[in-house]
């Protein structure tokens, strides 16, 4: 599904956010810093997609269409965390985003 290129972009994500945490000093393994720097390529991808389709619609303005992109994104994502807020109220706003995401990469 992706190639070399999707995994070498996770791959040093991954390793800049174990070094942020190490530096901070915050728990965590690095297992958990390679999912969330996967999940955040695969929204960068999905901005990337409807940023294409933005450019065959809309015209050539290469940053227009990428800005307008992850606003529509982040406008899903933020309405699909509230969702899962208002289902259940007593789980944190961070893993309702954590939920989102996913839940937007699953089925979008």
């Amino acid at each position: 599904m992706y190639d070399g290129d999707f995994w070498n972009k996770v791959r040093e994500k991954a390793y800049y956010k174990y070094l942020d945490r190490i530096n901070q000093g915050l728990p965590g393994n690095s297992e958990q810093d390679w999912v969330n720097a996967e999940i955040e390529q695969k929204i960068e991808e999905k901005i990337n997609e409807e940023a294409y389709y933005h450019y065959l619609n809309y015209g050539d303005y290469p940053l227009l269409n990428w800005l307008v992109s992850k606003r529509e994104i982040t406008e899903r994502l933020q309405f699909l965390a509230f969702y899962l807020h208002e289902a259940d109220i007593n789980k944190s706003p961070l893993e309702n985003w954590s939920e989102a995401q996913k839940l937007y990469i699953e089925q979008f």
